[in-house]
This record gives C-alpha cells, sequence and structure tokens, in this order.
C-alpha cells in the first residue's frame, strides 16, 4: 500500500488481501511487502520470459503451469518459455500471483501499488493489458527458514467461506451520536454484501439505518470505517477509500475481518 500520504489526499492502496499477498511472497523467498499481481475473478495467463520461482495464494484457483495443474500455496518452478494459466475463482474475489524477486515498476509516491482510479502505480497506472511485459527484481536465495514459512503457508490458509459472515468492529467517531435504536439494528440484523462492492467499499444492503445525524463537517476515513450514507445502508470501506468523507463513521472493523469481507 501507499502509507503515509492520505494527508495529500492519496489514498492507500495495496493488495486487498495483504495476508495472502504476504504469504505468497514468503513461499518464493521475497520480502513480505514485495509488489506482486491482485487477479479479481476473472482468470489470467502469463508467460515466463526468464526461468522463475512462483507462489499462488488467497482466493481458491486452479493453477496450471505448460498444462499441467500444479498446487496453491507452494514455491512453483517455472521454466523459462512456458505459461501460467490462473483460473476464475468461485469461493472468492481476490488471488495472488507472486513472482521471486517481486516486481520491481518505478516506486510512485513511496509505493508499486496500482491505484487505477487515480492512474498511479504499477505498470502505467492501470490494470494489466494483454501483451504488457512485467519487469522483475533480483531473486533472493530460498533459505531453510523460508522453506518452513512454506509449511506455515499452507497450515494457515484460509479458504473464503459461503454463509454467515461476523465482523467484529470498535465504536467508531460518530457511534455515541447514533439515534436510539440504530446501533440495534446495526448489530442484530444480517446484511448482503451489495453488487457493487469494488476496491473502494463495500455497501451493504438491509434495513436502513437512521443515525439521526444530519450535519457532519467532513473528517478524515480509515480503512474499515463503517460508513452511513443518507441511503442508510452501511458501507465498509476500504483500500481505495476515498480519504476524507462527510457522513456518520460507527465503527470501524477489524483488519482482518475487512479482508474477510472483501474475499465475502
Amino acid at each position: 500500500g501507499r502509507h503515509g500520504k492520505l494527508g495529500d489526499g492519496l489514498t492507500q492502496g495495496g493488495a486487498m488481501d495483504s495476508f495472502a499477498l504476504a504469504r505468497a511472497n514468503c513461499l518464493v523467498g521475497n520480502p513480505a511487502a514485495a509488489a506482486g499481481i491482485e487477479i479479481v475473478l476473472a482468470g489470467a495467463a502469463f508467460t515466463a520470459a526468464s526461468p522463475t520461482a512462483i507462489a499462488v495464494t488467497g482466493a481458491p484457483v486452479t493453477v496450471s503451469i505448460d498444462g499441467q495443474v500444479r498446487p496453491m500455496d507452494a514455491c512453483l518452478h517455472v521454466p523459462f518459455g512456458v505459461t501460467i494459466e490462473i483460473s476464475r475463482s468461485d469461493a472468492g474475489n481476490y488471488s495472488y500471483l507472486a513472482i521471486a524477486g517481486g516486481i520491481s515498476t518505478p516506486p510512485v509516491f513511496g509505493s508499486r501499488s496500482t491505484v487505477a482510479r487515480e492512474a498511479l502505480g504499477g505498470l502505467n497506472g492501470g490494470p494489466l493489458q494483454p501483451g504488457d511485459t512485467l519487469p522483475l527484481g533480483v531473486p533472493i536465495t530460498v533459505t531453510p527458514a523460508a522453506r518452513t514459512s512454506r509449511q506455515l503457508g499452507r497450515t494457515h490458509r484460509e479458504t473464503p467461506q459461503a454463509g454467515l459472515l461476523t465482523l467484529r468492529f470498535l465504536p467508531g467517531i460518530h457511534y455515541q451520536r447514533a439515534a436510539p435504536g440504530c446501533h440495534e439494528t446495526l448489530q442484530r440484523q444480517e446484511f448482503r454484501v451489495s453488487g457493487a462492492a469494488n476496491r473502494m467499499a463495500i455497501p451493504l444492503s438491509g434495513s436502513p439505518l437512521d443515525t439521526g445525524v444530519e450535519q457532519l463537517w467532513s473528517e478524515a476515513t480509515i480503512y474499515g470505517s463503517i460508513q452511513v450514507p443518507p441511503s442508510g445502508e452501511p458501507l465498509v470501506l476500504l483500500n481505495d477509500r476515498q480519504t476524507m468523507g462527510g457522513y456518520p463513521q460507527l465503527g470501524v472493523v477489524m483488519p482482518i475481518d475487512c479482508v474477510r469481507l472483501a474475499q465475502a
């Protein structure tokens, strides 16, 4: 992510499932924050321009190297010239491809993370296109400690689950100002993830919340903030959120639960 820049009006960006990206990097011997590729819903295919090692984590997908199905959550050798194919996921949204050495595009405002809305970072500031070539960094020698981390990566992999997801949150800056009954409506009813969900926020469809808060100054937003717009249907702000907002913020969802929500 692009940290320390909210005061300049630049959003955080970064992997929606930062735990999955860190695990993929660990498997190939990269630093946890090395740049990787986030694959959203649809699949992708890549050709190796040099021998390398890769790992795929996150939402469950089928990984094929030169037509052979290979496991997720493992360090996989990729010979020169072969094709890596990653299927779409039917049980989550975000999968991650880490490559030994990381992706070495130029940092923009201190980060390689792509924020397409602002045309920042990544390769040309936008999603990858057919024919793009990604520059790679120098791989780090994989040590016995890194091999141990591979085993931990497999052990702790969490497959996104269907059904009811419980989100834990801390009270937000306007929690105490909310009208009577608002807290109970927020905490007791079941919501559905809206089809309008994206990297900016996850709107939740359900019974509208009446916060009773009619006028606010715009204030800084943070990762996981539960905002309530005039429609009364809450939304949870995530990586590509706006830096300022004028809607009541009733709570802040714990980071690990934000990741679970993003994968739902």
